[in-house]
């Protein structure tokens, strides 16, 4: 009797529970889910009054929410009430492959779990039909160095490629990073091919980076993400013209893809691992590069060193594989009879066939104070050959100068003012050379007073960018208060842009590469990832305002002291 008793009460429970479960039900729109897409989780409430939000705790294992949204049904059937409450979350796998949607609990009720298959994009060039099904990959990234082992602050080659098969938008890709153990340049505008594999057309876009470790050991390079969409109803041909300012087709989009839907994907890269050996023992400057070359120059060939007369010689170095910052700074030892004065070097850096390329140049003012002969030193620097692996040295050898007395030039003064008016000839020419330095005079005066005047606009126009900064500034100030993240993304730019007005910035990533600010990046990381979240409310405002003004500051400071009306090369 008993075990009648027990068995009956565990039917009992076990069809409440299941009546629980009819109550609270998961379903999603598509599935299988190409990786990189998106696909929308639907929790179904049924006649259940109860103002608590589901737990979503236990989808962050294998899933990413982008969004969610929330809504009350009431329908009325054969005059009876029917309530429902109704979540949407927008949702990204983390990993291709079979996952499950786990069981999703509210007030005491159960969702049932999902299996849920991702295709990889592994896929995406195995396709033997022309046209991608629609549940079937469309798009793949990858990410590529060309060394695994190298040396700390050697430059390592990142090569990141997508293939779209369809009409994929987007914004740059960047890499995901919250550290300081790589420094990373783009070499250039990506490259775009179209190609066929297996009776498939694809795009190829393929961007370069030189990547530099600023540590030895076990590393690992960062992911790098691209957040774009596609367009179900697209008559898009060229889909990553926003990478060219291609400003025509987003002139004419709004006339042809107005009631287009779209389609959010995030392509991310895999995370590499890489064994960074440390610096080589050697004396002085750690220098890892495939090239350097140390050459000088005077101003004029074979000059003639004179007492009191400055001498100007400019050293230049080239070093292929590095950054301007891991340049040594040259030495000039002190001479005896010849004081020197080295300015600040001016680098620049460029990209040669895909190597980050470094140029500096140093001018040395060389000004004798006694008569006799000089040896100027050989300048030297060693450098780690990172194609060899050798120890090399790169130099200039010594110069030996003599330098004459400054009396020597008295007689021969003396002697054009006693035969000055001696013939008409050479009347005429003292003549002519006073005319040309009455005419240098008034190019100087002129020179002069052109000079103030590009002064006077240059500070009028500094003045007009500094007030627009300041209007724009307070715009970022009040979006954060509001936690209105799309207003404040915008004026982020638009401040930025009042700063900097010569430089093309179109989103966030653009204003990071511009601060160089890990600061910075790391709040503009939290704006990216709060503006796909169901609320901002856990943004924290206080933060970044307190960065931003940081920031602000240092730029208002700049720009007061010194105005630069050209770019960097790089930054």
């Amino acid at each position: 009797m008993k075990k009648i008793i027990v068995l009956g009460l565990f039917l009992i429970g076990m069809s409440l529970q299941y009546a629980r479960a009819q109550n609270f039900v998961a379903t999603v729109n598509r599935n299988p889910v190409p990786e990189g897409e998106t696909f929308v989780l639907t929790l179904d409430l049924q006649d259940v009054d109860t103002q608590k939000t589901p737990d979503l705790s236990a989808l962050s294992k294998d899933l990413t929410i982008l969004s969610i949204s929330n809504g009350y049904h009431t329908s009325i059937v054969n005059g009876k009430v029917s309530k429902s409450r109704e979540w949407n979350l927008v949702m990204m796998p983390n990993q291709s492959g079979e996952i499950e949607i786990p069981e999703i609990e509210v007030d005491g009720y159960k969702t049932q779990a999902i299996k849920l298959n991702v295709i990889s994009s592994d896929a995406l060039m195995q396709q033997p039909q022309q046209k991608v099904a629609e549940n079937n990959p469309k798009f793949k990234i990858t990410g590529d160095i060309n060394n695994s082992t190298p040396f700390v602050q050697q430059q390592i080659n990142y090569r990141l490629k997508i293939y779209d098969a369809g009409g994929l938008q987007g914004e740059a890709p960047f890499f995901v990073t919250t550290n300081d153990d790589w420094v990373i340049k783009s070499l250039g505008e990506p490259k775009v091919e179209t190609k066929v594999v297996n009776g498939m057309s694809l795009r190829e876009i393929v961007f370069d980076y030189a990547l530099f470790a600023q540590k030895s050991g076990d590393l690992t390079i960062p992911p790098v993400r691209f957040n774009g969409y596609y367009l179900t109803k697209s008559t898009r041909t060229d889909p990553f013209g926003r990478f060219f300012d291609d400003d025509d087709f987003f002139g004419s989009f709004g006339l042809h893809d107005v009631f287009a839907n779209k389609n959010q994907v995030v392509l991310t890269t895999k995370p590499i691992k890489v064994k960074v050996k440390p610096a080589v023992s050697q004396n002085g400057w750690w220098l890892p590069a495939e090239k350097v070359r140390l050459s000088a120059e005077f101003d004029t060939p074979h000059p003639q060193f004179k007492v009191g007369e400055a001498v100007n010689r400019t050293i230049y170095v080239k070093a292929v594989g590095v950054l301007d910052n891991q340049l040594p700074e040259l030495k000039f030892p002190e001479l005896s009879g010849i004081k020197q004065y080295p300015e600040k070097p001016v680098t620049e850096m460029k990209v040669e066939d895909g190597k980050v390329v470094t140029l500096a140049k140093v001018v040395n003012v060389y000004i004798p104070n006694q008569e006799g002969t000089v040896v100027l030193p050989e300048i030297k620097i060693n450098w780690f050959n990172t194609v060899t692996q050798t120890t090399e040295t790169a130099s200039i050898p010594e110069y030996k100068v003599y330098v004459a007395g400054n009396g020597s030039a008295e007689p021969q003064v003396k002697q054009f003012q006693a035969t000055k008016t001696s013939s008409p000839e050479k009347e005429f020419s003292a003549l002519q050379a006073a005319e040309l330095q009455q005419s240098d005079n008034k190019a100087t005066v002129i020179a002069f007073l052109l000079g103030i005047l590009l002064t006077i606009i240059m500070m009028a126009f500094t003045s007009l960018l500094l007030k627009l900064g300041d209007k724009r500034k307070k715009s970022v100030i009040q979006a954060a208060k509001e936690k209105n993240l799309h207003m404040l993304r915008d004026a982020l730019i638009n401040w930025t842009s009042a700063h900097f007005p010569t430089r093309q910035i179109a989103n966030l990533q653009d204003v990071s590469d511009i601060f160089q600010s890990e600061e910075l990046n790391k709040e503009l990381e939290k704006i990216r990832e709060a503006l796909y979240a169901e609320t901002s409310s856990q943004w924290d405002e206080e933060a970044f305002l307190k960065v931003f003004k940081k920031i602000s500051t240092k730029v208002k400071s700049h720009q007061r002291t010194q105005h630069d009306p050209l770019p960097k090369l790089y930054k």
